[in-house]
């Protein structure tokens, strides 16, 4: 039962790349796991390029939201297999093993990397066939910028700043310590119950903590490289939008369960 709790979880985290399609409960599903959709997965384009408020600071054509709606039904389809194809390998593993619970939950968020690089691996080719050079960069952009500290974990990042290894093992030990603060905000969270999550008390909260996150990890980078991270990150977007967006799903998606 652990091991296909922990297969569960990541599975739905693995619907990140398409909350921003049509679908309010895949958006609610993300909600729902969201701290498992974050751990260590660098940047995604494709988790972003759905959002209409994305779109637009794409300027996106018509023809092109097309064909990106079309993109992100494929990548959702490539996602079940891949996961189904996880499930069913640790499936296998729970009948043969007696590893304990957190020796299985690194190895699926491992594994969730793993099929995270594949299929945005696989769909970063027609991504460049939908949008144009201008495009592709502001929506890189975008993605470092929804990434947060997790950016710096993502493999072409590290390589055009030049993070050193040092670097990296103080910047993993910044997000240790954060996840310690992530996780008590969460319990005392579920404390509050109902009323502080709908004051919108707790979602300040946690924005708070991930920009304090961000700033910590920032000031591990030399004078260079947070130059050169401000010039990746592009002009400020509005991510509030984004957050928004999905609240709004996951409210949506428990009204309808609740009927």
């Amino acid at each position: 039962m652990v091991g296909r709790n922990v297969v569960c979880h990541v599975a739905a985290a693995a619907l990140v790349v398409a909350t921003m399609t049509v679908s309010a409960a895949v958006a609610q599903e993300h909600h729902r796991h969201a701290r498992h959709a974050r751990m260590g997965h660098g940047v995604s384009t494709l988790a972003v390029l759905g959002n209409e408020a994305v779109q637009k600071e794409l300027a996106l054509k018509p023809e092109q939201a097309d064909k990106v709606k079309d993109l992100l039904s494929e990548v959702h389809a490539e996602w079940r297999q891949q996961m189904q194809a996880a499930r069913e390998s640790a499936r296998g593993d729970e009948n043969s093993s007696g590893e304990n619970r957190s020796s299985r939950s690194g190895e699926m968020r491992s594994k969730f990397a793993e099929i995270s690089k594949n299929v945005n691996e696989k769909f970063r080719a027609k991504v460049a066939e939908i949008l144009d050079g201008t495009q592709q960069t502001r929506l890189r952009e975008i993605a470092i910028q929804v990434a947060g500290t997790h950016a710096f974990q993502d493999a072409d990042v590290a390589r055009e700043l030049g993070l050193t290894s040092q670097q990296q093992e103080q910047l993993a030990a910044v997000r240790h310590e954060f996840a310690e603060k992530f996780g008590e905000l969460r319990n005392e969270g579920h404390q509050n119950g109902e009323a502080g999550r709908q004051n919108g008390e707790g979602f300040a909260k946690m924005r708070e903590l991930r920009q304090d996150e961000l700033a910590k990890s920032i000031s591990v980078l030399t004078p260079e490289q947070q130059t050169k991270f401000a010039t990746m990150k592009g002009k400020p977007f509005d991510l509030a939008g984004l957050h928004q967006a999905h609240h709004r799903h996951h409210g949506r998606g428990n009204r309808a369960t609740s009927a």
